[in-house]
This record gives C-alpha cells, structure tokens and sequence, in this order.
C-alpha cells in the first residue's frame, strides 16, 4: 500500500488529519481491507481520516507517523509492500521493520513486505507542555491504567487527559449508542479531573482486520500518533499479564516500539492480572467503577454490558469473588446458569486469574467450587486435544471438538 500524501482540513467545528492511500494491487484481500471502500475511488485509491474538536486543533500532528503505523499490518495481510511517499520518523522507521517480523512470526499468512520510506530531515515540534493520556473503553483493563496512573503510579508526565474514539470498539456503520458511551466516558473525566479528547476515525471501516487479535494496538497507537502536538505519552491498556503474554493485537514486545521522539507509547498495566486489576479499580474508585464499568463486545459500541458474553461473564465473576456483584447496575442479564458454559469458551488463563482471586479474597466456596470445576474440564479438555494432536488419533480431533460444543461448550485454543 501506498500513502501518498497527509494533510489536514478544517471544518467549522472538527479538525480532519486525512491521509491518502492507495492500493498497489487489485487483489481481493477480504480479511484485510474493505474492498467496497477502496472501490468507490476512480483511481483505487481511499482515505484514512482522524478527527478531532476543533479545541484540540493544536494537538494534531501532520506529521506521516500515524499513517505508517496504521498502513503496516494491513499491507502485510495484502502481500504488498508499504511505500511512504510521506516521510515519517526515523526511529519509527527501523521500529517497523522489527515489528513486522514479529507480526509474520506470530502469523505467517502477514507477508514479511519491504518497508519503503524516507526519514524526515527534521523532527517536528515538541508538545507545548508535557501531558500524558491513555485510551478509556470503560473497561477493566482501561479503568486500571487511568486510576492507576492519575495517583498510584505517575507518569513522567501528568495524566490530564483520556481518549473516547468513535469507529473504534465497532466500525462505525456497525456502531450503535455510542453517543450514551461518550457521555459516559466524559462523565468519569468529570468526575476525576481529566479532560476527554473525543474523535472519530475510520480505520476499522478501512481495514477489517480482526480487532483484538492482530489490529488494535496498531490502530490506537496510530490514533495516539495523531495527537503528538499536544501529548507526551499516550497509554495501551494491557490485555495479559508480563507472566502470560500471546501473540495478539496488543502486546508490550510491539506497541512500545511504535512511540517516536514525540510521543511515548505505553504499553500498560501487565503487571498485573485482569482479575487483580478488578480488585485495585474497585478499591481505588468503588462508586465511580460500579456506576461506570462496561465491558460488553455485544453492544456495539454502546453503554450497556449484555452479561452474557465472555467479557461480561469473566468481569461479573471477579466481581462475585470481591462481593460487589450485586451493586452493579449496568448488567442487563444477572443470572449466572450460563456462566461455566461462557467460561469454558473463554481464555483459560483469563478464568484461572479468576479462581485465584476467589480463593485469595475468601469468595463463597460455591463460587470456588464452581471456578476449580470449570478450570479442570478445561485441563482435560486441553489434555486429550495435546494427546489427538500428537498421535494416529489426530484426524478425530474435529470430531471430538464437535462434540464437546454440543455437550455445552469448548476453550478456546490460544
């Protein structure tokens, strides 16, 4: 993929950093780009937009950083090569080349493409004054590295600021309410003194890449990239822990690797487990956390947990295990029948954090009853599928995959 020019438009009320891309080749890449969009330019040829209020017009950077970033992994997954007509940091520059290497080992289907590009002669502007900010979904691992970073552990620079990008969480055809989950966002900023820098931004309509296992961190360190006028360092939320780390969008051995003179990328908060971080948010904000969490991958975007998916479930479950379930107010479903059914297809690091938890908090021994339960068919699971794989049984393994789902459930093979 091309990009071929960056600029910036200003609208009355939204400033617009607009970067030109164009596809090098007219292969089909389903998985990996929009072909519709790209489609609808003459000249096979579509934009990446990012914007922002007109208040934070002096945030953004025109520089080609965040588009070089967001253009590496769908370019890989195209097999073709990312030419940079629009120079961009030297430091991101070599940076890129070692991240692609890691993407094309963890996933051999994103082609090890040659990067082509300039450094700029000149490294632009320093921010005006030293700030930091971090993403806010309004989930765990997103509450933890705010509150975390606002007072427990500071930053080199002050955490003044939080970001709520629409077209983010879902692509923005997909996105629905996601004006309730702004608010929502700019009343936690409210609440602890932060301002709430809000945007919009294609990416995820341009290149649908699987969200959480290849893209996300790409896109938001793109996204923070855009705003190094203003910002010092931008914060990641970690997924998993420094003890398990899998290959995934998001990942501390990548994400910081995207920072350039700048702005600092941090990949954060994987010292500690999601349950643990569940635990520290409603220590640190009890009533701030119980009013506002929200997890869901089923909402599109909206400012409601289902409770039934996989996040909702996980989160409910440490919620159990710390007795502030019922406080909860944003769960549309409260039961829990189907709670080992949703566990079992979760990751199974992810619920034996939980069980942990209920055991260190002193949870009802039903509930660490049911965690031991669900963690051991996990084991056995995970045991005859090693064995299937590694011996003559191996072509029955579809077989005994099916059947465990229809039996109520599978884990997920991370």
């Amino acid at each position: 993929m091309r990009l071929t020019q960056v600029g910036i438009e200003r609208l009355p009320d939204r400033i617009r950093l607009v970067g030109r891309v164009k596809r090098l080749s007219r292969g089909s890449v389903p998985w990996a780009v929009s072909d519709a969009h790209f489609a609808e330019s003459s000249d096979f040829a579509n934009e990446i937009r990012f914007e922002f209020s007109r208040e934070h017009e002096a945030f953004v950077s025109d520089a080609g950083d965040a588009f070089a970033i967001a253009l590496l992994l769908p370019s890989m997954a195209a097999g073709e090569p990312l030419e940079l007509e629009v120079p961009v940091s030297e430091s991101l520059l070599f940076e890129l080349a070692g991240i692609r290497d890691i993407f094309h080992t963890w996933y051999p289907r994103f082609h090890r493409v040659p990067i082509h590009g300039d450094p700029r002669a000149t490294a632009p502007a320093l921010p005006r004054g030293r700030s930091a900010a971090t993403f806010l979904s309004g989930g765990v691992d997103s509450f933890y590295t705010l509150l975390k970073r606002l007072d427990h552990d500071p930053l080199p620079a002050p955490m003044r600021y939080m970001i709520f990008m629409h077209g983010v969480e879902q692509s923005l055809e997909d996105s629905e309410a996601t004006e309730a989950s702004q608010r929502r966002a700019e009343r936690i900023a409210g609440r602890i003194g932060v301002e709430c820098i809000v945007g919009t931004t294609n990416l995820r309509s341009l290149f649908p890449l699987h969200w959480e296992r290849y893209y996300f961190g790409s896109a938001l360190a793109a996204i923070a990239s855009t705003l190094a006028g203003g910002l010092s360092y931008v914060c990641i939320p970690s997924s998993f822990t420094y003890r398990h780390q899998v290959p995934h969008g998001s990942s501390p051995l990548v994400d910081d690797r995207f920072s350039t003179p700048s702005i600092r990328i941090v990949h954060d908060g994987g010292e500690a487990s999601r349950a643990m971080k569940t635990a520290c948010i409603v220590e640190w904000a009890q009533e701030l956390v119980l009013e506002n969490l929200r997890v869901c991958i089923l909402n599109s975007g909206g400012d409601f947990n289902c409770g039934r998916c996989y996040k909702c479930v996980r989160t409910a479950v440490a919620l159990e295990a710390l007795g502030v379930r019922g406080r909860m107010t944003s769960f549309r479903d409260a039961s829990t029948e189907h709670w080992d059914r949703v566990m079992l297809d979760d990751h199974p690091v992810l619920t034996a954090e939980n069980l942990e938890l209920a055991r260190e908090r002193g949870a009802k021994p039903a509930l660490v009853a049911r965690l031991e339960r669900v963690v051991r068919r996990i084991h056995r699971y995970d045991g005859v599928a090693a064995y299937a794989k590694n011996s003559p049984l191996q072509h029955l393994l579809p077989v005994y995959r099916r059947a465990r789902e229809l039996a109520g459930g599978r884990p997920r093979m991370h």
